[in-house]
């Protein structure tokens, strides 16, 4: 009978994680595929009114748990207004985009891998600040499979 191994919990106190920004919006990474059996990675992000990104697609399932403050997320053609206790998921290739609404917000964006952690890890070297250098950007864009739509 094959023998499984026991993978240690992951524990982080506030604030603990990987830090890095995207598009002007702070990330903490939370957990990785690698600590989740290639299931899941967790962000959380800390953001500002206005930000966000682009209507786009990518490959990888994505959920968004909102903690504080107050997003307007489209999928589709439909958006709404998620506010703290909301979820979300949004499923692969789904077009989708969101705006912070409030002053600030606080999520938690959870991913099903497929190569997500690659891809925020090179969008935080060429995209960390709001504006936005799509000859830097397009690059990774392309090597992920995420496309912007406006």
């Amino acid at each position: 009978m094959p023998t499984s191994t026991i993978r240690k919990p992951i524990i982080l106190a506030p604030k603990e994680g990987k830090q890095f920004s995207i598009l002007g919006g702070q990330f903490t990474t939370k957990a990785t595929e690698e600590e989740t059996n290639q299931a899941w990675i967790i962000y959380e992000v800390t953001d500002t009114q206005e930000n966000g990104p682009p209507l786009h697609t990518h490959p990888w399932e994505e959920a968004f748990y909102i903690l504080e403050g107050e997003l307007d997320i489209q999928v589709g053609t439909e958006t709404i207004l998620a506010s703290t206790g909301f979820f979300i998921n949004i499923p692969h290739n789904a077009p989708h985009a969101f705006k912070i609404r409030s002053a600030t917000a606080k999520f938690l964006v959870l991913i099903s891998p497929q190569g997500a952690k690659n891809f925020y890890e090179k969008m935080s070297q060429v995209a960390d600040s709001s504006s936005l250098n799509m000859e830097k950007v397009q690059p990774v864009l392309n090597k992920y499979g995420l496309r912007f739509l406006a």
